[in-house]
């Protein structure tokens, strides 16, 4: 990864700070003032002759934020024939200076300035490929258009969410022949259940799903029919018809559509494929729910627009080493058994010491982080 990074940024000492910042982000966020600190408790930094200074990390996190074309050359570098998942979320910040924050309500109803942060996530390799900042209150078609221009991709399809549908988008993805997958919202005109002639069901996750598709001038609409999904939503909206938020009629409408999901899309493939690239729109939301929870990037207290930049930077490349571990315990079918957090905490256990003679050797290990470290054999040096 700093390898990669250096590439790009054209100056390896900065990329080494930078990997090493996004490693301590990754183990254990801490503020700026406790980097020096917590970088000479491992052993890596016997390893990477970095400076980890306040005032040398705020230098690099507004050098890095600067930089504008080599970000998204390195984001292309991450990108092959793929589909990418994209959203937008937003953070809040402290600071009075940052241009782009602008008004907005946070989950305690608190008026208060935030960001437009993106992310684009790979299906193919189940990482985070991209990020940018934007304006707070950009939270629509604009910054997708925005992200396209710079990114300039070739060969990559696009699944976003509902809210991002727009007719616009769908016809610039046509324009620039990038293939698509986009939910759309309920009350689209496209929708008309009346020609849903399902086709034979087929099994996902074991729920069993019907399915019926026809081309638009739009694309391919596909509509998956979940009744699991829809009995539950049915019950929702009789209990809000009990309470009196809803009427009969506007129950009988909403019942046509529930456990509905439309979709659509330029590619011709079974529906079964079409289902399943949509549903793994679940990473990019989890990316974004590590990145604020786990991270601790729900908020900053950076006090300019370039520094804010690069620290979403090196928060972009900690989702990257926090997705490889989760990728690993994926493979191996662990993620009921331990998160990625239990996976840091077990290997912070292995104490690596430099004796005489420059001889490296591992003090004793707990069976449990030993367990942990075979996990990553190929990752790690032998234990």
């Amino acid at each position: 990864l700093g390898r990669r990074v250096g590439h790009h940024i054209g100056q390896r000492p900065l990329a080494d700070e930078h990997v090493a910042m996004a490693i301590i982000q990754a183990l254990n966020p801490q503020p700026l003032r406790l980097h020096a600190d917590r970088w000479e408790e491992l052993y890596l930094s016997q390893e990477l002759d970095v400076r980890m200074g306040r005032n040398h990390l705020s230098d690099v996190l507004r050098s890095v934020g600067e930089g504008k074309g080599w970000w998204h050359e390195f984001f292309e570098s991450l990108h092959d024939d793929e589909f990418l998942l994209y959203d937008l979320s937003t953070v809040f910040t402290y600071s009075q200076s940052i241009k782009r924050a602008e008004k907005g309500y946070n989950p305690e109803k608190k008026h208060q300035p935030q960001l437009g942060i993106v992310l684009a996530f790979s299906t193919a390799s189940n990482l985070p490929t991209g990020v940018d900042v934007f304006w707070g209150s950009m939270r629509d078609i604009t910054t997708f258009k925005e992200f396209i221009e710079v990114l300039e991709p070739r060969d990559l399809g696009f699944i976003v969410d509902r809210g991002r549908y727009s007719q616009e988008l769908i016809e610039q993805f046509r324009e620039r022949d990038i293939d698509y997958v986009v939910p759309l919202r309920k009350n689209s005109s496209l929708i008309d259940l009346r020609w849903l002639h399902p086709r034979d069901p087929f099994i996902y996750r074991d729920r069993a799903l019907q399915w019926a598709r026809r081309h638009t001038d739009l694309g391919t609409l596909y509509l998956f029919d979940n009744p699991l999904v829809g009995g539950e939503q049915k019950k929702a909206l009789l209990r809000r018809q009990a309470e009196g938020r809803l009427t009969r009629e506007e129950v009988e409408v909403e019942k046509e559509q529930a456990g509905i999901i439309p979709l659509l899309t330029n590619l011709d493939e079974p529906g079964e494929v079409i289902y399943d690239r949509y549903k793994s729109r679940h990473d990019v939301e989890l990316a974004f729910d590590a990145m604020k929870n786990h991270l601790d990037a729900d908020k900053t207290h950076l006090q300019s627009d370039a520094a804010v930049r690069g620290y979403f930077f090196m928060t972009f490349l900690a989702l990257r080493i926090y997705f490889g571990v989760l990728n690993r315990l994926r493979e191996e079918e662990l993620t009921d058994e331990m998160s990625v957090e239990e996976v840091f905490f077990q290997l912070s256990k292995i104490e690596r010491i430099r004796g005489p003679g420059e001889k490296d050797a591992f003090t004793n290990i707990p069976k449990q982080a030993r367990d942990v470290a075979d996990l990553f054999s190929e990752e790690l040096p032998r234990v």
